[in-house]
């Protein structure tokens, strides 16, 4: 709990100095350079996301054929990254992760059964979208590797020969 608390506090610090009445969209130059890469890369990984799946449902099709599986994939791999594109930070990226698996498995388990006789999931569907939202974490993790990694490269001292 005490690791979780300060990165929340910082998160909602800066959420909160962003915020103003009326304005949607946060002020980033107050965000810190790393948080200002990472929701551009977050951003442009999501936009990335959208023209694969145009380019998906023109050409093979995904919604209401048999590929309706790759849909889901890339719900769950690239939704988590809009969130992260408003801030850069754990807490918009998690909200992401949360928000998109409660609308994936919400929709999966129980808005679409309604409709159904009898309750019949589509495993298919439900493992392909916790596919995509496990690939979205291994994404994120990944990009804080190498960031860290950038940053620990530029303050090592170098030995000149």
């Amino acid at each position: 709990m005490s690791l979780i608390l300060p990165w929340c506090s910082r998160a909602s610090n800066v959420l909160l100095q962003n915020a103003t009445v009326g304005d949607s969209v946060p002020d980033m130059s107050k965000l810190t350079p790393r948080e200002r890469t990472t929701s551009r890369f977050a951003g442009l990984f999501f936009a990335a996301g959208c023209v694969l799946v145009v380019i998906f449902q023109a050409t093979i099709g995904l919604y209401f054929t048999r590929h309706y599986f790759v849909a889901h994939f890339l719900l769950g791999l690239f939704l988590p990254f809009l969130f992260y594109s408003m801030g850069g930070m754990r807490l918009t990226f998690w909200t992401g992760m949360a928000l998109t698996a409660t609308w994936h498995f919400g929709y999966e388990f129980w808005e679409d059964q309604l409709g159904r006789p009898i309750y019949t999931p589509d495993w298919d569907q439900i493992v392909s979208g916790t596919v995509g939202l496990v690939a979205a974490w291994a994404t994120y993790h990944a990009w804080n590797r190498h960031l860290d990694a950038r940053a620990q490269s530029k303050t090592a001292p170098r030995n000149s020969p």
